[in-house]
């Protein structure tokens, strides 16, 4: 097996640099880095009141007393978002990160942001294997707003 070069040493030091960073400054809150990116961009940009257990898979917050689930996406492949169980929360929001393959605006901005009622996702992202996903054709003719870096 050959050796680790030392830029791949440097860059895994940094990223763990970088993941102690965010956490004394209270952007992620555990190892789920994207994920809890996201929630806090939804905490600064639409005032989500984060859920203080995060135990709880149904919601992430509340936003004007609704239950708030948060998704992100950043790959670059071919993979859907299971969006959970819309049954159990008020509202979806869908980050694209720069990297995410569903992108469908050819805008730049760093992060695509898209807002479901939990019926929307009960009636558009239903599978027949009983689970929701958000795929390319649940983002299309959406509103979009952009959060940028």
């Amino acid at each position: 097996m050959p050796d680790m070069t030392d830029l791949e040493k440097q860059l895994i030091r940094e990223f763990f640099e970088a993941s102690a960073r965010l956490l004394d400054a209270k952007i992620v809150r555990s190892d789920k880095l994207l994920g809890d990116i996201g929630e806090w961009l939804c905490v600064k940009h639409y005032g989500l009141v984060l859920e203080k257990s995060r135990r709880n898979q149904s919601y992430d917050g509340w936003i004007r007393g609704l239950q708030v689930q948060v998704k992100v996406h950043n790959s670059p492949e071919g993979t859907n978002i299971n969006v959970g169980d819309p049954e159990k929360y008020d509202e979806l929001i869908v980050i694209l990160g720069p990297k995410s393959w569903l992108r469908v605006s050819k805008t730049s901005q760093t992060f695509h942001v898209y807002r479901f009622s939990s019926k929307e996702v009960q009636t558009s992202m239903k599978r027949n294997s009983g689970y929701y996903y958000c795929a390319k054709k649940s983002l299309n003719n959406r509103p979009l707003t952009f959060i940028t870096l």
